[in-house]
């Protein structure tokens, strides 16, 4: 039995917004750093899906992770569920287990990779700064790039959204002291197309900037302690720019936290 299409796009967004977001964990998180400093490795991870395999590839090489939508040719290691379905619950924190072929050596450094991207989960709430800045980070870095590939894995509505705007950047910063842009990443979309970024976008004034005013402010509105407007009134986030277009993105935001968490 083929998954829904909403399943298949939730899974697509797995692939192409959240996995590589483990990059971050690689470079910020000093055990998982210590883990993969010195792996060589292509790890396939899908899901059967009637009589076809919906899969990635990560291609791990000495601390850095690429991710290619898609099956590795030669894969060391093979995590493969029964159904689209379970693999999504899963990547959402709950329990299913998939049929596994290569190199298990391999295994436990890749799911600790995984399960790092539990970070970014509504129950998981960091207690240590270097905790919290990580998460806003991950979540912040994975958001942006969820946005833009649901405009290119085919959302109708966010397609809509993307082709009535000329060429716009929606940035985000989180400040931390003096510096203003301690956490930055932004989306940028141009007639139809959509791209995202880490940092500050240089070549453009932003049109809607939203400014987190500390790490502690980020993680009350990620973790929807407080709603939107609420954490703008409470001083915990500023946006600079169009209100209504900070609306409209603001609820892509939900939707696809609504998915991926």
């Amino acid at each position: 039995m083929s998954a829904s299409p909403q399943d298949i796009m939730t899974a697509r967004l797995f692939f192409n917004a959240a996995f590589p977001t483990i990059q971050v964990l690689l470079d910020d998180d000093p055990k998982l750093h210590k883990k993969f400093e010195h792996v060589q490795a292509t790890v396939q991870f899908g899901a059967k899906n009637g009589g076809e395999l919906l899969c990635c590839h990560m291609v791990f090489d000495n601390g850095t992770i690429a991710v290619a939508e898609g099956p590795a040719e030669h894969p060391d290691l093979t995590l493969t569920f029964s159904s689209v379905e379970k693999m999504n619950a899963l990547l959402r924190g709950g329990l299913a287990i998939p049929s596994i072929k290569g190199k298990l050596s391999l295994l436990p450094k890749v799911l600790s990779a995984l399960m790092g991207l539990m970070i970014m989960s509504p129950k998981k709430v960091p207690k240590d700064f270097s905790g919290q800045a990580l998460k806003v980070k991950c979540s912040l870095y994975m958001i942006t790039r969820a946005l833009s590939q649901y405009n290119k894995l085919g959302d109708p509505d966010m397609q809509e959204f993307c082709q009535r705007q000329p060429d716009r950047i929606y940035q985000f910063t989180v400040a931390n002291g003096d510096d203003p842009n301690y956490i930055a990443c932004y989306l940028r979309v141009k007639a139809g197309q959509s791209k995202s970024g880490h940092g500050v976008y240089t070549r453009r004034s932003p049109f809607v900037h939203f400014c987190f005013k500390s790490v502690e402010g980020a993680m009350k509105v990620l973790l929807k302690e407080v709603e939107f407007v609420e954490g703008v009134e409470k001083g915990y986030v500023e946006t600079i720019g169009s209100p209504e277009y900070a609306c409209y993105l603001n609820d892509y935001m939900s939707i696809l936290q609504g998915m991926l968490t």
